[in-house]
């Protein structure tokens, strides 16, 4: 999913730098989406807005010339954004994260009313609804009343960054404040580096209006039932986000736990554990740890190594988020390399936060670690299978995911080239999170 990030100070207050805040903010967003980025601030009645294609700080860093402001906004994700428009609320730039469900027949629909979309996506469609509204409040209530699917929204306007999170708060939203300051972002993994204090999330259906260097509640959509995302604890954010009190790596840690511990009760005790870095590091974290806790406690005489067996090349993209299969192929086929150690006969479990599509792990993963010497290979998935994409993001579609091909997990194992599968159970996962089953999204977890 993009990330987004929005910047507001009180020139008066406020001692820091305004655009190495807002770059460095909007930097710290990088994961979550490599393909475009943007950055949109507001001064003395002037906008200005900049796209590029490609990674943030590559082309960023000698394009912040003449941007200089009280307001800004960034994002980095999968489309040209933050999008810019003139409307009867006046100018605004726009950036969001999430999907439309509805967006084909809301086009129809305005199309046939005499509406023009040179885009035709989501954050088009977004902005125009909102510029239906008697201003920018009311027209994010708007929006919210015809659109389906999920959303956290940006808008910087001439009065301040209006901000929104679905009310069902699907995807996060987070605020930071400092001296003279306040932000709000996807996540909070870089708010301690520019000095923000983490105060709360953004809560479902609630807006926020950043003006000044404050942060207030300016409005409220209408109430639905909470399904916040749970794969974003499991794998989207950065390990050091912290969403609804809960740090990633914390529920990460749980996951690997909860695998080890099932492994220990069935008897099964590997000679190491290895992650899939990155995603994977802190699952095998928390599965080796289990290992340590039950031979403290005298429960078992032996504990495996935890190693890293499998590099990931630091210049190397993310596989999981583009979004054509062809380019998702070249990144798990450079970005991992097998370790320069002979691990001849090692029995090794494989620890990692999901299995998607199976493309890494088939034509990458496990022939590098055969290569390696390995004997036997566990893949430990501390997310439940994934049988169904999801509808409130892009980055999976139907038929692409691996457990529905082959419902048989033996089937699944031979397929991936591995002795052994296993995977943490939707309870599980709530468990982890620490949330009520009934408050997480598991969508993309059921049939």
């Amino acid at each position: 999913m993009p990330g987004i990030f929005a910047l507001s100070i009180s020139p008066g207050q406020y001692q820091g730098d305004f655009l190495e805040d807002l770059f460095l903010g909007t930097f710290y967003h990088q994961h979550l989406g490599e393909e475009y980025s943007g950055l949109s601030t507001f001064r003395d009645g002037q906008f200005q807005i900049r796209t590029h294609r490609g990674l943030f700080r590559a082309t960023f860093t000698r394009d912040m010339e003449g941007m200089a402001g009280s307001e800004g906004i960034g994002y980095c994700g999968s489309v040209r954004e933050p999008h810019f428009t003139d409307s009867k609320l006046g100018k605004m730039s726009a950036c969001f994260s999430g999907t439309l469900t509805n967006l084909a027949a809301l086009l129809e629909r305005y199309k046939n009313s005499g509406h023009t979309f040179p885009r035709g996506d989501d954050i088009e469609v977004i902005t125009m609804l909102v510029a239906q509204g008697d201003d920018v409040v009311s027209g994010i209530r708007e929006m919210s009343r015809q659109v389906e699917g999920a959303f956290s929204l940006c808008v910087l306007t001439e009065n301040g960054v209006y901000l929104a999170r679905c009310a069902a708060g699907r995807w996060p939203l987070v605020i930071g404040l400092k001296d003279g300051a306040a932000a709000v972002a996807s996540e909070s993994g870089g708010f301690a580096n520019r000095g923000f204090r983490l105060v709360r999330d953004v809560e479902p259906g609630e807006i926020v209006r950043l003006k000044s260097g404050q942060c207030e509640t300016v409005g409220r959509l209408p109430e639905a039932r909470v399904q916040v995302c749970s794969f974003y604890w499991v794998y989207t954010g950065f390990p050091n986000n912290v969403f609804e009190g809960v740090p990633d790596s914390l529920v990460r840690k749980r996951l690997g736990a909860a695998l080890a511990a099932r492994d220990i009760e069935n008897g099964f005790i590997p000679d190491v554990v290895i992650p899939v870095p990155d995603s994977g590091r802190f699952h095998a974290i928390g599965y080796q740890q289990e290992f340590c806790r039950q031979m403290m406690a005298g429960r078992i005489g032996r504990v495996p190594l935890y190693d890293e067996l499998l590099l990931k090349y630091p210049y190397a993209g993310r596989s999981f988020i583009p979004r054509e299969q062809k380019q998702r192929d070249r990144e798990a086929r450079i970005k991992l390399l097998a370790s320069g150690e002979d691990c001849q006969g090692k029995v090794v479990a494989v620890c990692d936060d999901s299995i998607v599509r199976g493309t890494q792990a088939q034509m990458e993963l496990a022939p590098k670690l055969r290569q390696a010497g390995v004997k036997e290979i566990h893949f430990r998935i501390s997310n439940p299978e994934l049988r169904s994409h999801c509808r409130w993001g892009k980055t999976t579609r139907k038929g692409e995911l691996l457990a529905p091909r082959i419902p048989c997990k033996a089937e699944r194992a031979a397929y991936l080239g591995v002795e052994g599968l296993e995977y943490n159970t939707i309870q599980d996962l709530a468990e982890a999170i620490g949330r009520p089953l009934d408050s997480v999204c598991v969508d993309c977890a059921l049939d």
